[in-house]
C-alpha cells in the first residue's frame, strides 16, 4: 500500500497517528464544534503544514462533494461515523474503515499502522512514549487518592476509573483511584459510571481531575456547573485547592501519542506541587 492521497473521515486520532506516522494526508474532517479549530489544536500547525484540507462533516456524514473534489486513493476513519454513507465513499475510493478503541489510545495507533503497511514505526513511537511514562512513574511520589470527574451538565456528571486512559496513567504514577469499584460499581458504558448531583461526594479524592472539553459551549457550561453546584465545591479537591483540568480529547488519543505526552507532563506537575 502507498496511498499519495489520503481523505481522513474520523475526527478523533486518525489524523495525528498519520502525521505521527510520516503520512501527509489531503484532507480530514472539520472537527470545529468539538475543538474549536478543524483539528486538535496540538496538530494544527503540523496539518496546515502538510497542506490537510478541513472536510465539512453533517449529522448524516461528511460532504461526499468535497471528498470527491481531493481526489483521494484513499479513505479511512472510524467506522461508525460515517457508516450511512459507507457505500458512496466506496463510489470515490478504496475505504479502510477502523473500529475505534476509545479506553486504548495505543491500540490505535497500532491498528492505524498496521492497515497502513508501517508497523515498526508505530514501535518506535510507542516505545518513546513508554519510556517517558516509566521515567514519570520513577520521579513521582506521594500522590496520594484522585478522582477523575466529567461535569459536563447537572445531569451528566461522569466518574472514570483506571479502564479510562488517564485512570491508567495516575495509577502508574501511583495514585489510587477513589471511589473503588467496590464503592461505586462500573456502568454499562465501559470505563465510566453516570452519577447524581447529590451523589457526587463519592469523588472523595484528596485532588480531583476534572474533564473540559475545548470548545467555547462546553467551557462555558463546565464554569457554569461548577459555580453553581454547593455539592461539587465542597468536595475535597476543591476544598484543598487540588483541582486539574484536562482535555478529554487528550485522553482519547485526538491529538495522538503527543496528546498523551501533554496529559503526562500536565499530571507530573500537578502532583509535584
Amino acid at each position: 500500500m502507498n496511498p499519495q492521497r489520503i481523505a481522513v473521515l474520523g475526527r478523533r486520532g486518525t489524523l495525528p497517528i498519520l502525521l505521527d506516522l510520516g503520512f501527509e494526508p489531503v484532507g480530514a474532517i472539520d472537527a470545529s464544534f468539538l475543538f474549536g479549530d478543524p483539528f486538535h489544536p496540538l496538530i494544527m500547525d503540523e496539518a496546515g503544514e502538510a497542506g490537510v484540507e478541513p472536510i465539512p462533516f453533517a449529522a448524516d456524514g461528511p460532504n461526499l462533494e468535497e471528498v470527491a473534489l481531493l481526489q483521494p486513493d484513499l479513505i479511512i476513519g472510524n467506522l461508525r461515523e460515517y457508516e450511512a454513507v459507507a457505500e458512496q465513499l466506496q463510489q470515490i475510493a478504496p475505504v479502510i474503515a477502523l473500529q475505534w478503541n476509545f479506553i486504548d489510545p495505543i491500540a490505535n495507533v497500532r491498528n492505524v499502522a498496521s492497515l497502513m503497511g508501517v508497523p515498526d514505526e508505530a514501535e518506535e513511537l510507542i516505545a518513546d512514549y513508554e519510556a517517558q511514562l516509566a521515567a514519570a512513574a520513577a520521579a513521582t511520589t506521594d500522590v496520594g487518592t484522585v478522582s477523575i470527574a466529567g461535569f459536563f451538565s447537572p445531569d451528566d456528571l461522569r466518574v472514570y476509573r483506571d479502564l479510562n486512559t488517564l485512570g491508567q496513567i495516575v495509577a502508574r504514577l501511583g495514585g489510587e483511584l477513589v471511589p473503588t469499584e467496590e464503592q461505586l460499581p462500573l456502568g454499562p458504558d465501559v470505563g465510566v459510571t453516570d452519577i447524581s448531583e447529590e451523589n457526587s461526594d463519592v469523588l472523595s479524592g484528596e485532588s480531583l481531575i476534572t474533564f473540559v472539553n475545548l470548545d467555547p459551549e462546553t467551557r462555558a457550561a463546565y464554569d457554569e456547573e461548577i459555580a453553581r453546584n454547593p455539592l461539587v465545591q465542597a468536595l475535597p479537591g476543591f476544598q484543598n485547592d487540588r483541582v486539574l483540568e484536562v482535555d478529554p480529547q487528550l485522553v482519547f488519543g485526538s491529538a495522538g501519542l503527543q496528546g498523551l505526552r501533554v496529559v503526562l507532563d500536565q499530571l507530573v506537575t500537578f502532583f509535584a506541587n
